[in-house]
């Protein structure tokens, strides 16, 4: 194995997961601020009032949620192919549904707010707690909207090579819901609704923020309703299901779970759970960041069939999960006094329950983060009833049994270990279907990939180097003219795959390689039947050679000659820059 391509994985997994993280906590920055504030300075019937609206914000961020996953992976993997307008009619399909969705949501919301508060079990008998929830609900929803473009655009910057826009928006979100909780508190004295108003105001700004990107003229992304196909819709709700049913699944747990503490400890024990749940709710985008960042590299990968880089991403992600999650873990344990102080005032039985609940959720962050990388996964892979399997157990086929069996011998103590162990179960049951797969006892990474067999060419039919200098350029020609003569290519065809590694690779050494940093240029190079097919791909400064040949000098016929030439004796040469990579594919 390389170690160079090792290196340049890893970089792209480190810079993609900084902003995953930022825009991961951007989606649920306002709920865990609203929670703290509402805890300290509202009192326990708002913070129960608004553990109670806990299920509807679950429900309502589903929709955004599933398009937003569904459009990720089908862009992902047509941007590995090169398709831009078909990446075009995902994200416009997406926007365009998203939108009317959560209209739709919020004009119900008002409508039906007392109905919804029944639904969520804060009923008549509850009183002022009744009323606070339905003020919660209806200023909410007024969020809904920009709460699906912040969920459909963060993602988008990633793609599209403006990830410090994602930063700022994040920036943006938490300063304004701060600043608006805190006038609400203070000065305004609007209770729960004025909470939700100032949710409202943050999701707008950081909508805002999003939307100045397409203002771009070099944006690859663009609102084209003309390629737009409705049958498209069904692909992204299917790529998306695991969010509907992990969502749906996780709405309907704390429905459940939120009675069955109203049964054991009655204001109090919801009031330790909500600030349990909005709490690890808050702390699972780490690994859910970790996941996701390893979900849209691999659709690339599975675009490209590079079954080695694969491999190579799915160690570097567990070993980055692995270290951060051990470390965060630590930190929650030893900070629960602290964090439960955040929440609950003046409440020594709801403080105790609630440093319980956080001790021991502290001790599962691991097993949390390496069953979601691999349920994300599975999903990027279009193993789709195997990835809904799992998101349906993980959110409440292990969790409410495990209640209903603990809590009637340990109380809320058997509520807090039905959220932990959760995630062992879910390892455990990945390591028996993976056995099974193979009909053996198994820990090899490569097996729990589950990829189809010929799902790459093998090993001696492909030729993967990374370089870093013009001579190891020159080098790689020569090889890759042997490596396809090896197999079969006539010396024709394999000299010109040699020209054209020896043309493009050497452009980009010369020409990128010039600001002074360290860059690597990754070359593929596969034997596909009759076919040669060479990805090159950098992370210098974006740069597309068809474009710039187009553009400067095209009457010339001398201008740009190695461009041209690579373009006139290949069949195929396509390039698109995403995650902040060039990527050039020539079949020859």
């Amino acid at each position: 194995m390389d170690g160079k391509q090792d290196k340049l994985i890893s970089q792209l997994f480190r810079d993609t997961l900084i902003i995953f993280l930022l825009s991961m906590f951007a989606s649920v920055i306002g709920n865990t601020i609203d929670g703290i504030i509402t805890g300290n300075f509202l009192g326990t019937d708002s913070l129960a009032a608004f553990g109670f609206t806990a299920p509807y914000q679950r429900f309502t961020t589903i929709f955004p949620a599933v398009l937003a996953l569904g459009m990720q992976i089908l862009c992902s993997k047509a941007l590995g192919r090169g398709e831009l307008r078909e990446v075009n009619g995902f994200f416009s399909l997406a926007v365009a549904t998203a939108l009317a969705l959560m209209i739709f949501l919020t004009s119900a919301t008002f409508l039906f707010a007392g109905q919804i508060a029944d639904i969520l079990g804060a009923e008549k008998d509850l009183g002022v707690i009744r009323s606070l929830t339905i003020d919660y609900l209806e200023a909410f929803s007024l969020s809904l909207p920009a709460l699906a473009l912040v969920t459909i655009l963060t993602p988008i910057m990633q793609l599209d090579n403006d990830r410090r826009r994602a930063v700022f928006a994040v920036v943006v979100l938490s300063v304004c819901d701060i600043v608006c909780d805190l006038i609400n508190v203070f000065v305004l004295d609007g209770g729960l609704w004025g909470m939700g108003i100032a949710t409202v105001v943050s999701y707008w700004a950081a909508a805002g923020v999003l939307l100045l990107h397409f203002v771009k003229p070099n944006s690859n992304f663009i609102f084209l309703p003309e390629a737009v196909r409705l049958k498209n819709l069904r692909e992204m709700i299917l790529t998306g299901s695991p969010m509907i049913l992990g969502r749906g699944a996780s709405t309907l747990c704390i429905t459940i779970l939120t009675r069955i503490a109203l049964a054991l400890a009655g204001g109090a024990g919801v009031a330790a759970l909500t600030a349990v749940w909005v709490f690890m709710f808050f702390m699972e985008r780490v690994p859910i960041a970790l996941s996701a960042t390893t979900q849209m590299i691999v659709g690339i990968l599975l675009g490209e069939q590079d079954k080695n880089s694969i491999l190579r991403l799915m160690k570097i992600s567990l070993k980055y999960s692995l270290a951060i999650l051990s470390v965060l873990s630590a930190a929650i344990f030893l900070a629960a006094p602290t964090i439960a102080d955040l929440y609950i005032q003046d409440d020594l039985a709801t403080y105790q329950m609630t440093l319980e609940g956080l001790h021991c959720v502290s001790l599962v962050m691991i097993p949390c983060a390496i069953s979601m990388t691999f349920n994300y996964y599975y999903n990027d892979c279009g193993k789709h009833n195997l990835s809904n399997l799992f998101s349906i157990l993980n959110n409440i086929g292990f969790v409410v049994p495990f209640a209903v069996i603990l809590t009637p011998w340990l109380e809320m103590t058997g509520l807090w270990a039905a959220l932990a162990l959760r995630y062992v179960a879910l390892m455990l049951l990945i390591f028996f279907i993976t056995c099974r797969h193979c009909g053996r006892i198994t820990f090899r990474l490569e097996d729990y990939l589950l990829l189809p067999k010929g799902f790459d060419v093998s090993n001696d039919k492909q030729l993967n180097i990374t370089v870093t200098n013009k001579a190891e350029v020159l080098g790689l020609s020569e090889r890759a003219q042997t490596f396809c003569e090896e197999n079969g290519i006539d010396n024709r065809r394999s000299m010109f795959a040699g020209i054209c590694i020896e043309e493009m690779a050497g452009n980009i050494v010369d020409y990128g390689f010039n600001d002074g940093k360290k860059h690597f240029v990754d070359v593929r190079v596969i034997v596909k039947g009759e076919r040669v097919i060479i990805r090159i791909r950098d992370d210098c400064r974006s740069f597309d050679p068809k474009k710039w040949a187009e553009i400067h000098h095209p009457e010339d016929p001398a201008a740009h000659i190695g461009i041209r030439l690579v373009k006139e004796i290949s069949t195929e040469f396509d390039y698109v820059n995403v995650l902040k990579l060039n990527n050039l594919i020539i079949k020859i």
